[in-house]
Formats: structure tokens, sequence, C-alpha cells
């Protein structure tokens, strides 16, 4: 196989509207990038509806990705004081300057996105101030006004207001405990070039100075990124570091920034609505999985494709990578096997059809298929059509399917078909369809005892016994779970078959689903418990709330499962609707009480504060703005 060469050419506005067609190449500070923008040939000024406030600065302003959390950019922490009327986009760049953000083509990038009505905050200083550096350093009364002009006349000439925003202060202290400053000439540099040039200050150096003060030397450290080994598992032994945010931090200096922009009348007027509001940061800001300005490595697959299979294009992503890889999948159905493993992270596999029935991937192997080795069946596991080992996998608008014909294979003891095997912690799916019979969806983790997360949104799943199974934490939320019908006027299967360890609370959780089925009514069960190989230790945990139920679920829904009581077992209902939900004894409901212990937030949540519900909600500032 051919060496890959991606471009360096801009992706991330025709990722974000589905149009992207070409490689993006992996870039860092310092690298070269195209000077061009992308602007997919569909869009136009009025794809938008309300405008956006755009963030380009350094690591203090940036976003940062999950690996990081808590350390936050303040631009990062800035939607959560904004009413619904504007967004924010952050696409700060750490380690950048006003040099080198526009050397590398990023203002000519943000440019093309900005439209009437939206605002553009610069901020930089931090990394100018590097003159040592020819690609980063700038002299504060020349080069670096320079610079900043550019900004300022990129967001007039396409009609969005400039704001200049002075550096942030870093932590310094005298010894008897004074704020210093830490910026020399650049702040100043700052506030000449706006008086000149008639745009809006926010004077970020001197109004973080006064609070660095008032919070005094110790009182800083819960702003910036100071933790003791172990307080969060991103940071095992510990971080001191006087220039970054943690979230409070960051949410804090985002006050003032908001607090300026109101003050002068130079913000969107009544925008931001929570400057004063009690917020929690941690659990509001959104970390994402990569940061918009780490664009990701673009593989085809299909017909006229570099990639004809997508096993192929998975073969070609390199081991460890600490980007995200998009393999975009033309329409059509691809009869193979695919194996993603546990060194590959990062991966997503997008489906480019108009819908998830579109783009198939699918295979026909069931438990007692033999291996072409002569080594002995697949195993259940090994019956999988897809399986994904690494961590922080995505997938979107397509299907996972297993086709093994059961009907044609009576004499087979072990007919088990996985579509879909997930160990790798950390996945999201969206608008995803999971096809099989038994075994269709199976949420695993790498060993006992480990927790791996899985969100599934807006997807479809479907089968007849045990049909999603296994001891992963999973979390199903606005999801279609389809029981199919296998003629019976008595039992038609089981929806789930979950085998969390007992040290693990959150298991499975359907919350805003829809149960639904063609089968005789009151002959489906929700679940019952799979203890592996007769393990006591693992104890079913599901949950199903908020939820439809067809007429297909029994008045008993939870059974037996191989000489285990479900009783034994953690499963409970609460305020669910339609023909098959109903409150008797035999149907735990949870204690309302509990319900926040219960809710998707918490499943995800673990050790790292995972949240990738927040995805393209009002709190992110890492999604590109429609139409961009």
């Amino acid at each position: 196989m051919r060496r890959l060469k991606p471009s360096r050419r801009s992706i991330l506005a025709a990722v974000a509207a589905g149009a992207a067609t070409a490689a993006a190449g992996l870039s860092g500070p310092g690298a070269a990038r195209s000077q061009a923008a992308v602007r997919p040939a569909n869009a136009s000024p009025q794809d938008r509806t309300r405008p956006v406030i755009f963030v380009v600065g350094d690591s203090t302003s940036s976003a940062y990705q999950q690996s990081e959390r808590p350390r936050a950019g303040w631009g990062q922490a800035l939607p959560l004081l904004l009413g619904p009327q504007a967004g924010v986009f952050d696409y700060a760049w750490s380690g950048a300057s006003s040099k080198s953000f526009a050397d590398a083509g990023l203002l000519d990038e943000v440019a093309a996105m900005l439209q009437p009505g939206d605002y553009l905050l610069i901020s930089f200083g931090h990394n100018d101030e590097k003159v040592q550096d020819p690609a980063r350093g700038t002299d504060p009364q020349t080069t670096f006004k320079e610079y900043l002009q550019k900004y300022i006349d990129s967001a007039r000439v396409r009609g969005a207001k400039a704001v200049l925003v002075t550096p942030v202060e870093r932590r310094r202290f005298s010894a008897l405990g004074v704020a210093q400053d830490s910026h020399g000439a650049y702040p100043q540099a700052v506030r000449e070039l706006a008086a000149a040039t008639g745009t809006p200050l926010v004077d970020l150096t001197a109004s973080s100075k006064d609070l660095w003060q008032k919070l005094g030397p110790e009182g800083t450290k819960s702003h910036f990124l100071y933790a003791s080994p172990g307080h969060y598992p991103q940071y095992p032994e510990g971080v001191a570091d006087n220039t970054h945010f943690q979230a409070e931090g960051a949410l804090a200096v985002a006050r003032l920034v908001a607090s300026e922009l109101q003050a002068q009348q130079a913000g969107p007027p009544g925008y931001f609505q929570h400057v004063d509001a009690q917020l929690d940061p941690l659990d509001g800001i959104h970390w994402p999985s990569e940061r918009p300005i780490d664009k990701p490595v673009v593989l085809e697959v299909g017909a006229g494709s570099v990639f004809r299979t997508v096993q192929a294009a998975v073969d070609a992503v390199p081991a460890g990578s600490t980007h995200r890889t998009q393999i975009r999948i033309a329409p059509g159905t691809y009869r193979e096997l695919i194996r993603v493993p546990a060194n590959k992270p990062r991966i997503s596999f997008i489906g480019l059809g108009e819908r998830a029935e579109d783009v198939v991937l699918v295979y026909n192997n069931a438990s007692g298929t033999p291996k072409p080795d002569g080594t002995g069946p697949y195993g259940t596991g090994g019956s999988a059509s897809v399986r994904i080992d690494g961590p922080d996998f995505a997938a979107a608008n397509l299907t996972f399917s297993n086709d093994f014909d059961e009907a044609a294979n009576q004499e087979m003891k072990n007919r088990q078909a996985v579509a879909l095997f997930l160990t790798g912690d950390r996945a999201v799916l969206r608008n995803v369809r999971c096809l099989g019979n038994q075994d269709t969806l199976l949420v695993d983790s790498p060993s006992r005892g480990v927790q791996s997360r899985f969100f599934f949104n807006h997807c479809y799943v479907e089968g007849d016994v045990d049909f999603i199974f296994g001891r992963g934490t999973a979390v199903f939320s606005g999801c279609e779970i389809r029981s199919l019908d296998r003629g019976s006027d008595s039992n038609n299967g089981y929806v789930s078959a979950g085998s969390l360890n007992i040290q693990i609370k959150h298991g499975y959780l359907f919350t805003g689903c829809r149960f639904v089925s063609d089968a005789a009514a009151g002959t489906v069960h929700l679940g019952r418990p799979w203890h592996p190989s007769g393990d006591v230790e693992a104890i079913a945990q599901v949950l199903i709330r908020d939820s439809w139920l067809g007429a297909h679920i029994s008045g008993t829904p939870w059974t037996d499962m191989s000489g285990f009581s479900w009783q034994e077992a953690r499963f409970h209902e609460l305020n669910n609707n339609g023909p098959g939900s109903r409150v008797a004894p035999t149907r735990p409901q949870l204690d309302p009480a509990l319900a926040g212990e219960y809710t998707l937030e918490a499943y995800l949540r673990g050790a790292d504060g995972w949240a990738p519900q927040l995805a393209g909600t009002r709190a992110d500032s890492t999604a590109a703005p429609s139409g961009a």
C-alpha cells in the first residue's frame, strides 16, 4: 500500500457540514498550514440565525480536550455565561502568538466563518513576548500592532465587530504577596492600538491582576491549574501551573471578559445573562475529545477512493495517535470483518449517506461458525462483524449488522451472532443502527472490574435474545429498541443480559427510549442477569426511566438466567409510560430519592468527568458554527 500523504488543507468547516472530501493533515504549534480558508459550496450568510462570538488567542483562552480536564481556557467557559441568543466558537491555539496564528492560516480560516453581527475577541501577548522564537515573537510597538491590525481588518471587512483583549496576568506574586505584572509593554500596546483604531477594549491584564490580588497567593491556586497527586485522573502526579487555569479560574476570567463587554456596551446587548449566576464549571464546561484546532486526518472509503474497505483504512491509522482519524464511508454495503485494536484510539466511522441505512457494515459469522484455520468455532465475541477496542471511538449515520441466517443453520448449536462489540472506553454513537438476532450488541470492557462507557444517542437496536449484553456501562438516550418477533405466543426473548461487576455502580440506562415490537403482547422480557462462567460478582444493573414501553413487554419483565435469580440483580424502572408499563410487585421501581444518582450524566461521568452529552449544546465552545 502506498504511503499516505494527507494534505494540510483545513477541513474544519467542511467536516462540520458533512461535506469534506479531502484529507486533512495533523498539525501543531509551528507547523505550516494552508492560507486558504474552506467554505462549503452550499454555505451562505443566511445559514446561521444567531451571532457567534469567536475567540482567537493563545493557551489562556483556548479550549482543552477531555484528556486535560480540568484545564480550561476562558473562551471555553464563556458559553456558560450566555443566554440562547448567541453562541461561542473558541478557535484559540495553545502556544500561538498574533504572528504564528496568522502565519499558519488560522486567521484566514476564522475570517471565512465570520458573518455580519458576529464578534471576534482577539487576545494575544503571552507568546508574542518570546522574541527569541522568530516564528512567534513580535515587537510590541511594531509587528505586534501590525499583526493585531490584521485581525481587526479581517473582522470589519466581513461586518463583524472586533474586540481587543489584553493578555490575562499570570499567577505571580512578590515576597510580600503583591500581584505582579508579567507582560511588559504588550498590554499597553494593545491599549494604544484600541484607542488609535476605535476598537473596543477589554483590559483583562488589569482586571485579572486585581482579581489575583484580591484572592492572594493561596486563593489563586483554586483558579490556576493546581492539583495534588491523584486528585484528577488526568494528572496522576499532580500539577502546579502558574499560567493556565482549571475550571474555576477559566470561569472567573470569562466573567471578567463578559462584565467588561457589558460595561462598555461592546458585546452583544443582553446576551450575557448568567454573569452573576451560581455555576458549577466542572459540570458545565464541555471538554471535547479533541479541540477544533486539532484537525483530524480524513480517510475515505468507497469505490474510487484510496481505500476500498473499512479495515484497510483502519490498518492505515498509526498506533497511539493523539489526533482523531475520521474514516468517512461512502454509501454502500461493506461485507467484511472490521477490527479496531486497543492501540488505535480516536477513530471515527462516519457514514456519508442521507440515512443510517445507506452505509452498512456487515458480516455473517455466528458463535458456532468454524474458523477458516480449523482452530474451532469463533465463539460469541469472535462472531462480531465489527469489534472496537480502541478508546474514544465515534460512529455516526451508519449501520452495524450481523445477518447470520438462523433458519438456514438449525443444525448449529451456538447461533449467537454479534453485530457490534465494544470494549474501548468513551465511545459515542449517534444515529447508528445495530441489527441482528441473538446477541446483537455486546457492550463490554477490557477486563472484569474495569469500566468502559458508551453513549448511544438517537440510535436503533434490534434483536430477540439478550440482544444488548455485556459488562459495560451504556447509556441509550432517545433510542428505539426493537424486539423481533420469534413467532411465540409466550416468550419472544429478552432485551438485555447485563453482567456488570458488583464494584461498578452504573450499568445500562435507557432514558427517553421507545421499546417496540410486532411480537405478541406480554411475551418479551426487559432483561435477565448474565453471570459469565458463573461469576457471582457479575451483578447486572439496568434502569429504564422516562421511556415508552410497548404492549409486548411482559407484566413480569425481569427473569432468571442459568440458575441466578433476577431479584439478586439491580433491575429498576422509573417514570415510564405506554401499554407495557405498570407498577407491580414484580417490577421494582427506583426510589425517587435516588433518581439524581442514576442520571445520564452520572452513568457517563466516571472518574474523569466525561460528558459527551454536552457536545453541540449551548455549553459547547468547540462546535463549528452552522453554515461555516
